[in-house]
């Protein structure tokens, strides 16, 4: 899937927005837009929700931010390479005398690094102040937008310039950004800047474009022969190129001019030499720092990337104090364990006077189940024994163990007892598994043929053999005979 960047200028008395594509032919201006807000009507956070809303601008693209000229300073400071890595680190200690910022106050990013004598580095640090971030990302916040980074103008600018103009990325060279209210000129060598100067700049619509012209063009030279000097201990060389980055109505003017005070070729920049647009982007759309802060963040992450945003989180986080956080986690885990030892002891009163509750109805429901039973000790128990004890009464009665029941067993005997042979039972005890006939008959060959048949009933056997006595007296044979109910085992 391609990927898409939004560059969002928003300038002291404009904003201009581009969407920016890089596909496999190169890069792309899909949407793009500008407006002015001069008057005290004009919203910055309703332009911002018309960017979606209205435009049609991509709203999961990341956006790339730059804030007015003003809100920035450059400054270029030699340096050892330990101070060189503190500044990389957000060490501005040694700056507090660079800007005109209170040193509390200041986020400085590193633009660009050169050799410098004696092993030192020339360093060229931006900075500006947390308050003129805080009120951008409050705008912004407003107009739903979340940026992803927040860069320079000047830098996002000389971006569009290399892009669109390659020699620019080659030997020594200018950049110059006219905004309607700060020039800003910009010095670089094989595409890295060395140094940035913004001059406040005094115009207005009415002002005579050619007048307006030939004054930009003796600060210009000014200030070249100046940085010249400082930067190189010399003069320009007569073919320095300057790379323009002007409003359209003012664009000839300045061209003229500066060629005529410079003597060198000045290159009106073209955003569109080697970046397409869509059909529907207007040519004339004042887009270089717009297109440029999307190229930036298009391209390769490189040791000159800058991004306020990130120093401004990392100045405005809250630093971590040890003591005090242990402190307060130890406050949190011992309030935890109160609150945990609190609940045991109310589930534990719950508990307790659910029992109490339960023990109430079991005895409730042991005095109506055995109400003859005045001593309750443990009312499960004895009901238990209870229960137990009806259990076995009912398997002897109904035979739930398996074994014939006691009427079963009369039935029987009573079916197999001949009642022609004078044989009489006096007395039948039945136990659990077992069953004793005592009785009499007329002789013992009734006796032994009542016993064979005794032994074909199903589920009685005799396990004694029976010793019959003849009483003298009435002459009849007296026996006891014992039978179980249990089968035999199988052999």
């Amino acid at each position: 899937m391609p990927k898409r960047y939004i560059g969002l200028d928003i300038g002291r008395s404009h904003v201009s927005a581009a969407q920016v594509v890089r596909t496999a032919n190169g890069f792309q201006i899909e949407k793009a837009f500008a407006t002015q807000t001069r008057r005290s009507t004009d919203s910055l956070p309703e332009i911002l929700h018309s960017l979606a809303d209205e435009h049609g601008f991509d709203r999961r693209a990341d956006v790339a931010v730059s804030l007015p000229l003003h809100a920035f300073f450059f400054a270029d400071v030699e340096t050892d390479a330990k101070e060189l890595e503190r500044l990389r680190a957000a060490d501005i200690a040694g700056l507090k005398d660079c800007f005109p910022i209170p040193a509390d106050d200041i986020i400085a990013q590193v633009c660009s690094v050169r050799s410098a004598e004696g092993g030192k580095s020339s360093v060229l640090v931006a900075a500006t102040s947390r308050e003129q971030l805080r009120q951008g990302l409050h705008f912004l916040h407003e107009g739903r937008i979340k940026p992803a980074c927040v860069d320079t103008p000047i830098t996002a600018a000389q971006a569009t310039v290399v892009v669109n103009h390659a020699d620019a990325a080659s030997g020594p060279a200018l950049i110059l950004y006219v905004d309607p209210s700060t020039l800003s000129l910009a010095v670089t060598h094989d595409g890295s800047i060395l140094l940035v100067r913004n001059i406040p700049m005094l115009s207005s619509d009415e002002e005579n474009e050619e007048a307006f012209a030939r004054q930009t063009a003796d600060i210009v030279s000014q200030e070249i022969e100046i940085t010249w000097k400082r930067l190189f201990d010399g003069v320009p060389d007569p073919g320095l190129r300057i790379f323009l980055i002007a409003p359209p109505q003012r664009a000839a003017a300045l061209t003229a001019c500066l060629q005529e005070k410079t003597n060198g070729p000045v290159v009106p920049v073209n955003p569109y030499a080697r970046v397409a647009r869509s059909e529907e982007v207007e040519e004339q759309l004042p887009l270089s720092v717009a297109e440029g802060l999307a190229l930036r963040a298009l391209q390769p992450q490189g040791s000159d990337r800058l991004d306020f945003l990130a120093a401004y989180r990392a100045r405005t986080r809250p630093r971590f104090r040890m003591k005090k956080e242990l402190t307060v986690c130890a406050a949190l885990a011992a309030a935890a364990a109160v609150v945990w030892v609190a609940g045991l002891f109310l589930q534990l009163s719950s508990l307790e006077t659910t029992y109490g509750q339960l023990k109430q109805q079991m005895e409730q429901v042991f005095r109506q189940t055995v109400p003859e039973e005045q001593n309750i000790v443990d009312p499960a128990a004895q009901l238990q024994q209870r229960l137990d004890a009806f259990r076995k009464e009912s398997e002897f009665l109904t035979c739930l163990s398996g074994r014939p029941a006691p009427l079963e067993i009369l039935y029987t005997l009573s079916r197999n007892t001949p009642a022609t042979a004078a044989l009489q039972l006096q007395d039948v005890l039945i136990a659990a598994d077992s069953v004793r006939l005592t009785g009499s008959c007329d002789s013992f060959a009734t006796l032994s043929e009542w016993q064979r048949v005794l032994e074909t009933i199903p589920g009685v056997r005799v396990v004694d053999v029976p010793r019959p006595i003849k009483d003298s007296r009435s002459g009849k044979v007296r026996f006891t005979i014992s039978l179980s109910t249990v089968e035999r085992p199988a052999s």
